[in-house]
């Protein structure tokens, strides 16, 4: 489910973790360091996951976007499993095995192969652990930073991260248009054949012959 991107939730959450950062970095030496921490960590998924999606794209905010992401699963390397599971829990999903993909059970038996009391680990490592991880706001925060390297690569005159797989699975990608009247179309990449989008007639209304 996606997080609503309601712009001040996401402010809120933003100031919070400053206020935390700040907090962090003044005074190093404090007692409750790992208390901030996790609070930096929880605080830091929800300012990504509530961020409002750009209409346009600069070079400087899809750098900070990935950046920014990117320190907060530093921190989360930080984490013991067990400490990671303390602030997100794992999904009661349980049906996995029946639709192909991961869930309680899934996580659980990953987990089982990881020390519960050692720090998951570098980027390698909590990046794994991240992608292996059944919980909503874990998996809106993965696809999060996907999208960051995506634009980050589109700025730089590469494909996105979707159109890379598309490629390698020889699916075909399209780019959505909006012409002077407002109307839809799509275009394939690869030739430039034109599509005019259809929209769905809603279910009250009736075609009357």
């Amino acid at each position: 489910m996606k997080t609503e991107q309601h712009p001040i939730k996401h402010d809120l959450y933003a100031k919070a973790y400053g206020t935390i950062l700040k907090s962090f970095i003044d005074n190093p030496e404090q007692d409750d360091m790992e208390s901030l921490a996790r609070k930096m960590i929880v605080y830091g998924v929800k300012v990504v996951n509530t961020k409002k999606e750009p209409e346009y794209i600069t070079w400087e905010e899809a750098e900070h976007d990935f950046q920014y992401a990117e320190s907060i699963k530093t921190f989360m390397g930080l984490l013991t499993p067990i400490e990671f599971m303390e602030l997100f829990p794992i999904s009661k999903e349980f049906k996995g095995h029946k639709y192909g993909f991961k869930d309680y059970f899934y996580t659980r038996d990953y987990l089982k192969g990881l020390d519960p009391n050692e720090p998951i680990g570098d980027d390698k490592a909590i990046t794994k652990f991240l992608w292996n991880y059944c919980n909503e706001d874990i998996d809106e925060f993965n696809a999060n930073l996907m999208t960051y390297l995506s634009n980050l690569r589109k700025l730089t005159g590469q494909t996105s991260l979707m159109e890379e797989f598309a490629g390698i699975m020889g699916f075909k990608t399209y780019t959505m248009h909006t012409d002077q009247k407002g109307k839809q179309f799509l275009q394939d990449k690869e030739t430039g054949k034109i599509t005019k989008v259809r929209k769905a007639r809603p279910r009250y209304l009736k075609l009357i012959r």
